[in-house]
This record gives C-alpha cells, sequence and structure tokens, in this order.
C-alpha cells in the first residue's frame, strides 16, 4: 500500500520536472548574475545601445542581471553620488558640474561622440545669415545645446550675443512645440524632431553634424569606488555593449522595434531617420572618450558654472576599463 501510494507523487514529479528544473535553473543564474544599475537621463533615441543589448540578451550572456532605470536630467547624478545606480549613460555637463563640486565620479567611456543638432527654421528663412534679429529657441541657457550653437552661428559671421535673441523653452518636444506655435523663429533639436519639423513645412537651415566640432556624446560615468571594487563587472558591461553596438549596425529590424517599443513610434519615416541617424558610420563600435569633446564640454559650463574651469579633463577619464574590455573581444 506504501509503494502504491507513492505512484501518483512520482508520476506528478516525472511530468513536471522539466519545468521545475527550468524555474531551479532560472533561479540559479538570478542569484549567480552580477547585479548593475545603469541609469540614463533622458529618453531618445540615442539610449538605443542599451536597450538593444538588454532586449537582446547581451547582458545576460556576459553573466550580468543589468537594470535599466530611467531617471530625468540632475537628479540621475544624485543618485550616481548616492550609490542608487552603479553606472550613469548621459551627456556629460551634470557630472562635469558635480565633480567640480566635489564628486568623485570619473568617465570610462563614452558613445555618439559627434554632433547631433541641426537648427531649423519657419518658412521665409533659408540660411543661417536670415536668423539675423529673430528669436531662436534653446533648451536652457548656456546649456550644450546654446553653446554649440553659438559657436556654429559665430561660423557664419553671426554674432549670437547681438544678431539674435536666444530663449529657453525646454526640451526637445517642448522646442517643436515653440516653433510650430510661432513663439520662437527657429529652434536647435535632434534630426529625429527635426524631420518632424520639414514634415510640417519648416526648413533644416543649418546642420551641425558637418561643422567638425569636438563632442563628447553620452558619456559613461561612475564613482570612483565602483571603478575599482567592480572592475570586473564594468568590463562585462563593456563587452556586452561592443556587442549590442554590432547587433544594431547588423541587424536593423531588430533594432527598428526596439526604438518603436521605447520610444512608442509609429511613423516610419521618423523610425527610419532615427534608427539611420543612431546606427551605422554614426554609432562608434568602441564607446572610447574623446579628450578634446570633454575640453569643449567643461569649456561650455564656464559661464554658469565657473568653478568647472579649474578642472583637468584628463584626471575625469579612466580608459583602462574599455581597453581591458577591447582586449577581451580580439
Amino acid at each position: 500500500m506504501h509503494l502504491l501510494s507513492q505512484r501518483p507523487c512520482i508520476s506528478f514529479v516525472s511530468k513536471f520536472f522539466p519545468f521545475i528544473f527550468l524555474i531551479i535553473l532560472s533561479t540559479t543564474f538570478a542569484n549567480a548574475a552580477e547585479k548593475l544599475r545603469v541609469s540614463n537621463c533622458y529618453i531618445g533615441g540615442a539610449i538605443i545601445p542599451l536597450w538593444v543589448t538588454q532586449e537582446s540578451g547581451l547582458f545576460q550572456r556576459e553573466g550580468l542581471d543589468v537594470e535599466l532605470i530611467t531617471i530625468q536630467g540632475q537628479p540621475a547624478v544624485a543618485a550616481l553620488i548616492a550609490g542608487d545606480v552603479d553606472l550613469l549613460y548621459c551627456i556629460p555637463h551634470a557630472v562635469i558640474s558635480a565633480v567640480a563640486g566635489g564628486a568623485d565620479l570619473m568617465f570610462i567611456g563614452s558613445i555618439y561622440n559627434r554632433m547631433q543638432y541641426r537648427i531649423v527654421a519657419a518658412r521665409g528663412i533659408e540660411k543661417p545669415a536670415d536668423l539675423k534679429g529673430k528669436i531662436v529657441g534653446v533648451a536652457r541657457i548656456h546649456d550644450v545645446s546654446h553653446f554649440y550653437m553659438r559657436l556654429a552661428l559665430q561660423r557664419f559671421g553671426i554674432n549670437p550675443e547681438q544678431d539674435i535673441r536666444v530663449v529657453a523653452v525646454g526640451g526637445q518636444n517642448d522646442r517643436v512645440l515653440a516653433l510650430k506655435s510661432g513663439r520662437v523663429a527657429a529652434t536647435i533639436v535632434n534630426p529625429a524632431n527635426a524631420l518632424i519639423l520639414e514634415k510640417s513645412g519648416f526648413k533644416t537651415v543649418l546642420d551641425l553634424e558637418g561643422l567638425g566640432f569636438p563632442v563628447i556624446g553620452n558619456a559613461m560615468a561612475v564613482r570612483r569606488a565602483t571603478l575599482k571594487e567592480r572592475r570586473p563587472t564594468l568590463v562585462k558591461y563593456f563587452r556586452a555593449l561592443m556587442a549590442g553596438v554590432k547587433k544594431i549596425q547588423t541587424d536593423p529590424e531588430f533594432s527598428k522595434k526596439v526604438l518603436a517599443k521605447y520610444l512608442r513610434l509609429k511613423d516610419r519615416d521618423i523610425l527610419d531617420e532615427n534608427y539611420r541617424f543612431n546606427s551605422g558610420q554614426l554609432l562608434e563600435s568602441v564607446p572610447a572618450l574623446p579628450i578634446e569633446g570633454l575640453r569643449y564640454a567643461i569649456d561650455s559650463l564656464v559661464p554658469t558654472v565657473p568653478a568647472v574651469k579649474n578642472l583637468k579633463p584628463e584626471s575625469m577619464i579612466d580608459a583602462s576599463v574599455l581597453d581591458e574590455a577591447v582586449k577581451g573581444t580580439r
């Protein structure tokens, strides 16, 4: 009777053993994987390296359990300093300001080290010289877009302090709306938003990408303590990220699906432009940080954060983790 009473139990275990095994295996992997909290400080097409690397399982392949966290703007740097996130993927200016204030942060890499802006204007404005006497919208006065717009207009003989009036109107969407409503005669936006405006009859009068300014794009920053204590984890992160970049370049359909998911895009033209701008030759296969770009970023902050003028770009960069990751992929 005892043996007979065990048969239903044995049958049940045999039937469901594969599922039980998978649960145990996934739990074991989750416990064994190294947790890494990575924050991006905005939502935009340039976050695609993180998204594709995550969605294609490349972080998992390196034994990482990566949590992607969006924290908009300055609070993202505060979260990094507090240890609430381990790595920040963002334009570098807030980190530079924090370092000038005493924060112990380091840059370990950067991606999209190229100009990401176009100046788009209302009907009747055909070239940069036509902007004289007009109101031009930026996100914030003396922010990075304002800094590069000033440099660009100077190339065309325009004095940005006297020939135009600059107003702060907010983020990319706010700038699009400001131009559409007539609040500004021109604004500076990324290529995808430039395409949206062009579809509404506005004109791109200047593509800053061709001007050759040194740029630092989405810089990756960590606490110095993290760099010391979790070096092998950061090496794995870079190996996965570089594999994600290759995936973007070789699998456009998958990459576009990821963009559509995270950006909630349905317009095929805008989706294609987002992919074009954030892939191919415009996307660095190795996310090295250009020191001249960092120097330009520091200079752009001097009007609003005077303490940054004492910073030396060389002292803010540790390229050794990326170098180690690159050697491991050869």
